[in-house]
């Protein structure tokens, strides 16, 4: 009984030390967020003020300040989201979404930064198409942007990423393939723990670590699944799975339902090769 008692007392002490720091988190985030939009704000006019233009080397110097704020605004964005979802402040809206049009507006969002590394983004020809899932369609682009961006960030130069979407028992799973770098094994564990880069700290590829982790607390919260495989100087596959919308199965079963009642009224209209045809109606 002792044993229950101090375990039940250190879960919860423990969840209220982790909701303590989603709150510290969440207010450390709004009070940063503020004066870096007027750094932002501010620098962003010194850069496109027609009147008094900049010097090459005081333009560079206003860019390299606009580079810098905005990975900072992205860290505190991503803070602030995680922290709000591990303390359960996130509403989610759950509906039935075209998994076809949220992977098309990932792409068209993506499209420039693949073109950039050189990274070709192609649909696996086997996809079937005219999935509906139950999910959040905003926060399911954004698991969606986040696993594309880093198949692009972590890929080698002139890669590809493939997308493949399959159906598996009750779910629909969307793979993000790519040619890169890959992650050793070893720390495939760590991957979807915050602020953790898997020794890409000092690397030149930009990131925050909070990414992945986001993804799969968004995922978990609607009911879904992530998971990865990767081969280290090979490329990772990131699987997500998202619950298969029953709604949508219902809507198109009634709409099959009211096609053939109709086509059954419009046959039955029809006079048969027996019966005369009178073309005035007499």
């Amino acid at each position: 009984g002792t044993d229950i008692t101090e375990l039940t007392k250190a879960r919860k002490d423990a969840e209220k030390a982790n909701n303590s720091k989603s709150e510290f988190l969440s207010s450390m985030s709004h009070e940063l967020r503020t004066p870096l939009n007027a750094i932002l704000g501010f620098s962003q006019l010194l850069a496109d003020d027609p009147l008094e233009p900049l010097s090459k080397d005081q333009s560079e110097s206003i860019q390299y300040i606009l580079k810098s704020g905005n990975h900072l605004l992205t860290l505190i964005n991503e803070i602030l989201d995680l922290s709000s979802i591990e303390a359960g402040q996130v509403s989610l809206s759950l509906e039935p979404v075209s998994v076809d049009n949220v992977i098309s507006e990932a792409l068209a969002l993506m499209e420039s930064v693949a073109l950039q590394k050189g990274i070709s983004i192609e649909l696996s020809a086997s996809n079937k198409r005219g999935y509906y899932v139950q999910a959040d369609y905003m926060r399911s682009k954004q698991v969606l942007l986040n696993l594309l961006s880093n198949a692009i960030k972590y890929n080698y130069t002139n890669g590809l990423v493939t997308i493949m979407v399959t159906q598996k028992d009750q779910f629909i799973c969307i793979d993000i393939k790519d040619t890169g770098l890959g992650i050793n094994p070893n720390k495939l564990q760590e991957l979807f723990l915050p602020f953790n880069r898997l020794g890409y700290e000092t690397s030149a590829i930009e990131g925050t670590g909070i990414g992945l982790s986001l993804c799969k607390n968004l995922i978990e919260k609607m009911a879904g699944k992530i998971s990865v495989r990767s081969v280290e100087g090979v490329g990772s596959t990131f699987s997500v799975m998202f619950p298969i919308s029953s709604e949508v199965e219902v809507e198109v079963e009634v709409e099959a339902e009211v096609e053939a009642e109709v086509k059954e009224e419009i046959v039955s209209e029809i006079p048969t090769s027996d019966e005369e045809i009178d073309p005035l109606n007499t």
